[in-house]
């Protein structure tokens, strides 16, 4: 159940199951920016024996999802890290444009320059 709009936006809840013979509760949802719920993360009522096979295998999607969590989360450092980049390097290629302008007017100038003077003589 997604009520915050925000990326990866952690949600308590305590939401009992529809059905009462169901022993799974919901316990935290994430969102994306647009709102859409990218993932539920299901846990088993307290009052649930350890044993049940169900935990084991709540244990191992929790597991998944916290892997998952982790990878997306490192995957946006490494985006953010080279989008950084890119706007350093974009910053860099608009000075050695604005350079290579000049160097050219300079080179057209001296140009002309020389075209004068043979000319004049």
């Amino acid at each position: 159940m997604c009520v915050q709009p925000s990326l990866m936006a952690n949600t308590y809840l305590g939401v009992l199951p529809a059905n009462p013979e169901e022993s799974w509760q919901v316990y935290s949802s994430a969102q994306d920016s647009e709102g859409r719920c990218v993932c539920t993360v299901v846990a088993p009522q307290q009052t649930m024996c350890s044993r049940d096979a169900r935990t084991k295998q709540l244990r191992q999607l929790l597991e998944k999802v916290q892997n998952m969590t982790q990878s997306i989360q490192n995957l946006d450092q490494r985006t953010q890290k080279d989008l950084q980049y890119v706007q350093r390097m974009e910053v860099q290629l608009r000075g050695l444009e604005s350079k290579f302008k000049q160097v050219e007017e300079s080179h057209k100038q001296n140009i002309a320059k020389q075209y004068k003077v043979r000319t004049n003589t």
